[in-house]
């Protein structure tokens, strides 16, 4: 591991939708660069109070799926709370293990871990799992906070990844970073492949501004 791995407290999961926080976040830009399409079976990794996981459920629609799992009860509640308010029928709200999801084999096109990366215990095992539920030809979306003071949101700097750090401990996993993105100066926005999908890329991504 390159970081040592920092839990959010979930006593404090209401800071996680906050008006402040979610601005730091830009989340119509974040899943705009995730692709997320209708019809699509995406799953919302670490899904906390589910502040991705509604707008998602609307670029998948009908048609398409989320699966919102996280390993905190209070989450899961919070979670499952704002989805049955917002009257969705096409999510489904789970508790998780860390590297276990409740789907089966090659279950999803998207997987979307916002703010997770930086808390795994064990990221090889974690892929691992991401591995089995995803689709062949599926992609691998991380959103980290980047490694500057933040107002008091998000982890302390310390426990944070850089960009550079992030894509390595994707490359732990077995992934190929094929998009960079600063979706806010707060955070910053990957998309990864599984290899062997990613040996045959003919180009090599880097850092990538779309603002």
């Amino acid at each position: 591991m390159l970081n040592v791995p920092h839990k959010f407290d979930p006593a404090n999961l209401n800071h996680l939708s906050s008006p402040e926080r979610v601005a730091l976040l830009d989340v119509d830009r974040t899943l705009s660069l995730t692709r997320a399409r209708e019809g699509e079976r995406a799953l919302d990794a670490g899904c906390g109070v589910g502040v991705f996981t509604i707008p998602l459920a609307g670029l998948v629609g009908r048609s398409g799926h989320v699966f919102a799992v996280d390993v905190e009860p209070a989450m899961v509640e919070a979670c499952r709370a704002r989805v049955e308010e917002a009257g969705l029928t096409n999510v489904t709200v789970t508790r998780s293990g860390e590297n276990s999801f409740p789907l089966p084999d090659a279950a999803v096109d998207l997987v979307f871990a916002c703010h997770l990366l930086h808390e795994l215990l064990d990221p090889p095992a974690f892929f691992a799992e991401v591995r089995r539920v995803l689709k062949p030809e599926g992609r691998v979306v991380v959103v980290e906070w980047e490694k500057v003071e933040t107002g008091g949101a998000g982890p302390p700097v310390k426990h944070r990844l850089t960009p550079e750090e992030a894509r390595a401990v994707l490359a732990g996993g077995g992934l190929k970073v094929t998009e960079v993105h600063s979706v806010t100066w707060a955070n910053y926005f990957l998309s990864a492949v599984f290899y062997p999908r990613a040996a045959g890329l003919s180009f090599e991504a880097g850092p990538r501004e779309d603002r």
